[in-house]
């Protein structure tokens, strides 16, 4: 397995049981049905080769809690838990089952409308560095 593809495994494993989700997608569906539903994916890393062979890379890993298909309320309200459960989530398990050698803090996430396929949700996206 391609070590940033275990490094996206080793963070949903880390990340499915998290209380209150209705559905995890390891994979990301056509579309979604079930609220709140997660998954994590790539945004965005750095990768450098040195010396001794082995490559050493920094990764951002987006974290996502989609929480509603509209912006309502009780998603606004239900909101306000999500940052700190991401963030014990992957505090309980810093090498997300030993597919990365750390998850670098601090922890970055932003609240707000979220566009998923065609349709803009509402939700909460954590920016997850991790160290390969």
């Amino acid at each position: 397995m391609d070590v940033l593809q275990a490094a996206i495994a080793g963070a949903g494993a880390a990340l499915a049981g998290m209380e209150g989700l209705a559905r995890w997608h390891d994979d990301p569906p056509e579309s979604l049905s079930e609220f709140p539903a997660g998954m994590v994916f790539s945004v965005s890393g750095e990768i450098t080769a040195v010396s001794d062979g082995f490559d050493r890379g920094l990764h951002t890993l987006r974290v996502v809690v989609y929480l509603s298909r509209t912006v309502l309320p009780a998603a606004v309200d239900a909101a306000k838990v999500w940052p700190y459960r991401i963030h014990g989530a992957l505090k309980a398990d810093q090498t997300l089952g030993g597919t990365v050698r750390a998850v670098v803090w601090p922890l970055s996430y932003r609240v707000g409308p979220l566009l998923y396929g065609s349709e803009t949700h509402f939700g909460v996206a954590a920016d997850v560095v991790v160290k390969v």
